[in-house]
């Protein structure tokens, strides 16, 4: 198995893992508080993920010679998750 394969494989490990944990925060221990945290730490760690496979894979030319998807979809993926609890605590 070369190194990508298994980092890839480690990463839908993390990502399985930290879903059950949200499942079963969220439905079975009513902890809404700590379920926010970890969805917005899986979700930021994933868009990172996503982001590193896409500048790596992705040839842009000189002077940078990538994108920056590693560093712009962390920013986007944290910035939705804190819109999100923004409007479902919006006093109406």
């Amino acid at each position: 198995m070369d190194g990508f394969s298994f980092i890839i494989l480690l990463f839908l490990l993390f990502a399985a893992s930290m879903l059950f944990m949200i499942f079963f925060i969220t439905f079975n221990l009513k902890n809404k508080r700590l379920s926010v945290y970890l969805t917005a730490i899986t979700a930021t760690l994933s868009a990172w993920f996503a982001g590193l496979v896409l500048d790596a894979n992705i040839r842009f030319g000189e002077p940078a010679g990538f994108l920056s998807f590693r560093i712009l979809l962390p920013i986007l993926a944290m910035g939705l998750c804190i819109l999100n609890q923004l409007m479902r605590n919006r006093p109406d």
